[in-house]
């Protein structure tokens, strides 16, 4: 008899157990996705988010509230790609260092499986084959993704290199991007409809990012700065965009956040312009990043800033 109480205790106290055990898996968060993915910007982190969802893990190199244009990879960096499955950049026109990092890390890879690389802008969009000769990248516009057609495009090469390194998760990448798309597209007749009929048509920037934007919804950028932000105009350059202010009654100077807004306060106070904030998307702020605000808000939020400045019904 006490033998039987004694082992029907036992059985109790393991079915007690096994049921706290499942009652408390029931209640862990689902781990994170198995496939590891290493971004340099933010635009690239959004659209893999948007495709990946909980089946990837995904680290972003350039922090947000750091100028994305003057990154450099630490040795940690390399070794995080290294370790990743998949690598993504933008082009070398933006990352000028992403194709030797990719190579540091391929070489780091020992015996792991190799990192796939993605390129989300492709070679004929930056005219890089021309005659075989390969262009000057810093001519070349990388902000693709302020327009979101092309940021579709973008998406697509994502999408192709998750099914590569990932084959399992086909069906569910393939539905997420369709999604995506439809957002993209939602977006782009959001925006295409608040900059139409316009008073102006040209809008001053702090630096010539917003090319491909400015083509897909038909508006002229008058820049204070050229491609890159830190080489600022000099004082002729200034002179002339503050003339071409004048003549065209504008108004407004669309500012960046994350970079220094000297240049533009300065041309502000001489003009009497206001500023609005433009933003290129290559990071988010840290208050941005902080509290979740997403591409597509951002987006949204530019469409607003240049309703304003461009004079839209």
């Amino acid at each position: 008899m006490n033998f039987s109480r004694s082992a029907l205790l036992v059985i109790l106290l393991v079915a007690i157990s096994t049921v706290a055990i499942a009652c408390d898996g029931d209640l862990e968060p689902p781990p994170g996705g198995e496939i590891t993915v290493i971004t340099t910007t933010y635009p690239l982190t959004f659209l893999s988010e948007k495709i990946g969802g909980n089946r990837i893990t995904i680290k972003q190199l350039a922090k947000p509230g750091v100028e994305a244009h003057d990154f450099e990879p630490a040795p940690s960096d390399i070794r995080d790609i290294s370790n990743s499955d998949l690598f993504i950049y933008n082009h070398p026109a933006f990352e000028s260092w992403a194709l030797n990092a990719a190579a540091s890390a391929a070489s780091a890879d020992g015996d792991n499986s190799p990192t796939v690389t993605v390129q989300t802008i492709n070679l004929e969009a930056a005219g890089e084959n021309h005659g075989g000769q390969e262009e000057d990248h810093s001519t070349f516009d990388a902000h693709v993704w302020l327009n979101p057609l092309k940021a579709q495009e973008q998406a697509d090469r994502i999408l192709s290199a998750l099914i590569e390194v990932d084959p399992e998760g086909a069906q569910i990448y393939t539905r997420n991007a369709d999604g995506l798309d439809v957002e993209l597209q939602a977006l782009d007749d959001l925006i295409g409809k608040q900059i139409s009929s316009c008073e102006l048509d040209s809008v001053v920037v702090s630096h010539l990012a917003f090319g491909h934007m400015a083509e897909r919804y038909g508006f002229g950028q008058i820049g204070l700065a050229g491609l890159s932000p830190e080489f600022e105009s000099g004082p002729a350059q200034i002179a002339g965009v503050i003339k071409k202010m004048n003549d065209l009654g504008i108004s407004h100077i669309m500012q960046e956040p994350n970079v220094s807004d000297r240049l533009a306060e300065t041309v502000a106070a001489e003009t009497g312009a206001e500023l609005l904030t433009l933003h290129p998307l290559e990071v988010r702020t840290s208050e941005q990043a902080s509290s979740g605000v997403d591409y597509l808000e951002i987006m949204k939020s530019n469409a607003d800033a240049l309703q304003t400045a461009l004079r839209c019904d």
